[in-house]
């Protein structure tokens, strides 16, 4: 089979979804044509069998004050799929992709199908400035995806989607995100911290990294060694570390930056936390759970479908630091029920999100269109 995969090329979750996937199928013998304005930072510097590149080129023309990116993203999408005699195109991120895809179809015929994402139907998409076409494009799709029932919940009731909607979650690489001991030196120095905490982001507002360093200035009245090792970057960064300094905790916090050996981290710490304010299905969880983490994360969009309360992880309310710290505390005091917490996260990623049991689902919406 021969797929085109447009998405985003950045270090979000539909560009890691849409990449992971294409190379995913490519490993499997097929060929996967990634259709985007650049290379995706997934695969930057790396040649992958059966996976092909085709950049799409912006006219830059005084008349426009905006590039016309979706008609450029369609016309290489008709001379890929033309070119090279594709299947179906696989659209991640509706927003431009979608209306783009459909505009392609009409041109060879071959089917397109829509991943839907979070700011698709949460934002973006339920903009009246983009709905109506939107809306129209993610409904002529041959198939409908999205990664959380809350995702698909959202798509129907903010864009009025009638189009059937599969729920197909997230995966991950679970031999990559695997329990092992710490390795890194830079933390393996630390001296007997009596928990470890990490988090995974961009470090956006919506993240809410603030209520874990108000959570870590509780904790540390107790656990005076307790670290947190802060994984990312982003636009709050400056802010995260103003507030680090303000409340005297440099001494346990630790802010890594972007990293490439995140599963490697992740092996040196206790649990994970996230405490955004909305998510639709955070790839960083799975991975966390995979390595054998604990998650304490907010209840919110799609989480409570990964994290079962008391069993693999904690689910908080939004905004409260104090609920934070206290069950991370928990996890500190009592070490047999860490241990049962970390086998049942581990065991949930290998039952529902491993690599083989998601891509065969996706292979499935593909031959139902193509047969």
């Amino acid at each position: 089979m021969k797929i085109g995969v447009t998405c985003y090329p950045t270090v979000g979750g539909s560009g890691i979804l849409a990449t992971r996937l294409g190379i995913e199928f490519a490993r499997k013998g097929h060929e996967t044509h990634f259709i985007t304005y650049e290379r995706p930072v997934a695969i930057q510097g790396v040649d992958e069998p059966n996976v092909y590149m085709h950049l799409v080129s912006v006219i830059e023309y005084p008349l426009f004050k905006y590039p016309p990116y979706t008609i450029a993203l369609g016309s290489e999408m008709t001379r890929v799929t033309q070119k090279h005699d594709l299947d179906l195109l696989h659209v991640h991120y509706s927003i431009p992709h979608s209306t783009a895809a459909f505009l392609s179809k009409q041109q060879t015929g071959k089917p397109y199908v829509v991943t839907l994402h979070g700011s698709d139907v949460t934002i973006l998409g339920s903009d009246p400035s983009y709905e109506p076409v939107n809306t129209f494009s993610v409904e002529a799709a041959d198939a409908v995806t999205a990664v959380s029932k809350f995702m698909a919940d959202e798509a129907k009731q903010n864009l009025g989607i009638s189009h059937e909607i599969r729920v197909i979650p997230n995966f991950v690489d679970t031999e990559k995100f695997s329990p092992a001991s710490c390795e890194v030196i830079d933390v393996k120095k630390d001296t007997n911290p009596e928990i470890v905490v990490t988090h995974v982001s961009n470090f956006r507002p919506v993240k809410r990294i603030q209520d874990l360093i108000y959570a870590m200035c509780i904790i540390t009245k107790d656990l005076p060694n307790a670290k947190l090792i802060l994984i990312g970057d982003g636009p709050d960064r400056h802010k995260v570390e103003r507030l680090i300094d303000r409340m005297d905790l440099r001494k346990n916090i630790s802010l890594t930056g972007y990293r490439s050996d995140v599963p490697e981290l992740m092996r040196c710490a206790d649990a994970l936390v996230l405490c955004s304010e909305t998510e639709s299905a955070p790839l960083t969880i799975l991975e966390a759970m995979s390595t054998g983490l604990p998650v304490v994360a907010t209840k919110v969009g799609g989480v409570p479908e990964i994290v079962q309360d008391g069993k693999n992880g904690y689910l908080v309310p939004v905004k409260h630091p104090e609920e934070i710290a206290a069950r991370l505390l928990d996890l500190a005091s009592d070490r047999g029920k860490t241990a049962k917490m970390s086998e049942n996260a581990r065991k949930t990623v290998l039952e529902k999100y491993s690599t083989n049991k998601v891509v065969k689902q996706y292979m499935d919406v593909y031959n139902s269109i193509t047969r």
